[in-house]
C-alpha cells in the first residue's frame, strides 16, 4: 500500500508491488479506494509464494481449508497494514474461511517464526519469494511438527475467480529443512510498476537492462531463478508502459490486448 501511495504522490516513480495490489490499485478495489490510472507496468518479477504454515497436530487434509477448523486458535495473518495481511484476508474470503473462527494475530515474519517455535501461535502466513528465511528457521527448529499447507485445484480456482493472478507453485523437496516431499502451494507475481509520465526511453532502457542482466539477479537471490522472458507478463493486470512495450515488441513477445492501453496493436 505504501508503494502505491508513493507513486500516487510522485514521491517515487518506480515500485515493486504484489500482483494483487497492482490489480486493486488499477481497478480501485480492495484496500485501494480510487483507481490509480497513472500506473503502468514494466514486468512480472519473481513469484510471491504463499506459505501458510500450521502445526501438524491440527492438520486434517493438508490444504488451506484446514484453517477453517481452528476454532479460536491464534494464527498470524501478517503485520498490520502489510501486504501479507491484505492478501491473506483476501484469500480467506475467496476460500470461504470463516475469520470469526480464528484468533488473528499481527506480526512480522521473524517474530512469527519465533512465536510458533515458542508455542504462542499455531500458524502463520508468510508470503514471499522462496526460500523464505523465516520458514527455513521454523522448519529447522520444529521439523515435522509444522506443515506447509497446499492449495488444491478447487482452491486455486476459487482464489482466481475475480482476477487470474495465482498459479500453482511447487516447492521441491529440500527447499526447507526436513522437507522430503514436494509441496504444491500457490504463487502470484511481484510486479514492477512505474508512473505513466516517466520518459519512454528511461523505461525502455530499464526493461532492457533487467532482462539482459537476469543472470546477475539470479546470482543474488534464488527466487529470481523463476523469472523468464516467457513469464514476463504473467499475472500482470496493469497496462504496460510504452517503453516496456517497445522492448517486448523488439523481442517478439506476444502482448495481451489488456496490457496495450491506447497503444496500436502491431502484434
Amino acid at each position: 500500500m505504501e508503494n502505491v501511495k508513493l507513486l500516487r504522490d510522485n514521491q517515487a516513480q518506480f515500485a515493486l508491488v504484489l500482483g494483487v495490489f497492482a490489480a486493486w490499485a488499477w481497478n480501485g478495489e480492495g484496500p485501494v479506494r480510487n483507481p490509480q490510472t497513472q500506473l503502468r507496468s514494466i514486468s512480472a518479477m519473481w513469484p510471491n509464494v504463499e506459505h501458510f504454515v500450521l502445526l501438524s497436530r491440527l492438520i486434517k487434509n493438508g490444504t488451506m481449508m484446514d484453517l477453517n477448523e481452528l476454532d479460536g486458535e491464534r494464527f498470524v495473518i501478517g503485520a498490520r497494514n502489510s501486504g501479507a495481511e491484505q492478501t491473506g484476508l483476501y484469500l480467506f474470503d475467496a476460500l470461504g474461511i470463516d475469520r470469526e473462527r480464528i484468533t488473528l494475530a499481527y506480526m512480522g515474519y521473524g517474530a512469527s517464526a519465533s512465536a510458533i517455535q515458542d508455542g504462542n501461535i499455531v500458524g502463520m502466513n508468510i508470503p514471499a519469494g522462496a526460500p523464505v528465511s523465516a520458514i527455513t528457521r521454523a522448519y529447522a527448529q520444529l521439523g515435522n511438527d509444522i506443515t506447509l499447507l497446499e492449495f488444491s485445484d478447487a482452491e486455486l480456482q476459487a482464489i482466481n475467480s475475480k482476477d487470474p493472478l495465482w498459479d500453482h507453485y511447487t516447492l521441491e523437496p529440500g527447499t526447507y529443512p526436513y522437507q522430503e516431499q514436494a509441496i504444491t502451494t500457490a504463487s502470484s507475481s511481484n510486479v514492477l510498476i512505474v508512473r505513466e509520465d516517466v520518459d519512454e526511453e528511461v523505461v525502455y532502457q530499464l526493461t532492457r537492462m533487467l532482462w539482459e542482466n537476469l543472470a546477475t539477479l539470479q546470482e543474488i537471490h534464488s527466487a529470481t531463478r523463476s523469472m523468464s522472458m516467457q513469464a514476463a507478463l504473467r499475472g500482470v493486470a496493469v497496462p504496460l508502459h510504452p517503453g516496456a512495450i517497445r522492448y517486448y515488441r523488439e523481442q517478439d513477445l506476444e502482448i495481451p490486448d489488456h496490457l496495450l492501453l491506447d497503444q496500436p496493436n502491431l502484434d
